[in-house]
């Protein structure tokens, strides 16, 4: 699947408004996306879409926080050692560090 046909997908899913869950439980909106856009359900630690692309999904009354970084080195473009040094900052242990909330 292209990039555009991720867009074009997300924005056909958008229009159709308000989906309940096709499973129940935690991994039911993760479920849910990757059905409704076309795609076998994954368990694996390779990226969603052509090991490209990891979808995140989660309930909106959700409180948890979703990480946006796998530890997957296979999928890294970069080292990540590199990407802590070039974007990092030092954090309160005076180490290197990169940490975000999106």
């Amino acid at each position: 699947m292209t990039y555009i046909e991720i867009i074009k997908r997300l924005k056909s899913l958008k229009d159709q408004g308000y989906i309940s869950s096709l499973r129940r439980g935690p991994t039911g909106i993760g479920y849910t996306l990757e059905t409704m856009l076309g795609l076998g359900e994954t368990n694996i630690s390779v990226p969603d879409i052509g090991g490209r692309v990891e979808l995140k999904a989660s309930r909106r009354s959700s409180s948890s926080l979703i990480t946006l970084f796998t530890f997957n080195r296979a999928v890294w473009q970069l080292p990540q050692k590199e990407v802590i040094e070039s974007y990092g900052y030092i954090d309160e242990n005076v180490r290197k560090s990169l940490y975000c909330t999106v």
